[in-house]
């Protein structure tokens, strides 16, 4: 299944933008939370705020991983509430659906159970201030994704012990691909990171966590 995300960042925000003011519009109708239809707003203004700002001559480095990090935030803001609230409404019309430009829903879909397969997490510095994380199938050995995986959930954070379970940490990222790059900013470096991924499906249901691994960002 292909990503409904445009590729092209201003075709991303202009997307985002419509689905915001769409979502925000018909909130009490599809019953969505007044507070996440409005606290998607204003996450899309500030990841337009940022885009701005790192446009040009202006986009240093720091001002880049700002609008990086606050555009991967958005589009796992954007993919929970879809998962969450939209989907699997009875409210939300396919006509409804064009109009946040999401792909119309298959009403009888093949039924894609939790994942039960935990993934094999590698984590590897591949650059200075840069962490490649991989999820890799125990059942296999390789990068493809389990039967009936959607994606990668990604969750880290940088701090001084390891947590106790993978809940506990506080950045969360959901993926397509079973490999996604980590950047850091130049004071981070020589700190420690901790990771941990799990497999979901179609629906958002997650599988277990794979071990937590920590790296020193390089």
């Amino acid at each position: 299944m292909a990503d409904f995300f445009p590729a092209r960042e201003a075709e991303l925000l202009e997307w985002l933008k419509n689905f915001s003011t769409v979502l925000a519009e018909n909130a009490s109708v599809w019953n969505v939370p007044a507070d996440v239809a409005s606290g998607l707003t204003a996450t899309v203004k500030g990841y337009e705020t940022a885009y701005e700002a790192a446009k040009g001559e202006n986009g240093t480095k720091a001002l880049l991983l700002e609008k990086t990090e606050k555009k991967d935030a958005l589009k796992g803001d954007v993919r929970n509430i879809k998962n969450k609230y939209l989907d699997y409404n009875d409210a939300v019309s396919d006509p409804d659906r064009e109009r946040l430009r999401l792909p119309i829903r298959d009403r009888n879909p093949t039924p894609k159970p939790r994942p039960t397969g935990r993934p094999l997490l590698e984590v590897a510095p591949t650059n200075n201030r840069q962490h490649t994380a991989t999820a890799i199938n125990q059942g296999t050995g390789k990068k493809a994704k389990p039967d009936g995986v959607h994606g990668v959930r990604y969750v880290w954070e940088i701090r001084e012990a390891a947590p106790s379970n993978a809940d506990d940490l506080r950045r969360s990222v959901f993926r397509i691909r079973t490999t996604e790059v980590f950047d850091y900013s130049e004071e981070d470096r020589g700190k420690k990171v901790f990771y941990a991924a799990c497999y979901e499906n179609a629906k958002g249901e997650a599988g277990p966590w794979s071990d937590i691994v920590g790296a020193i960002i390089p």
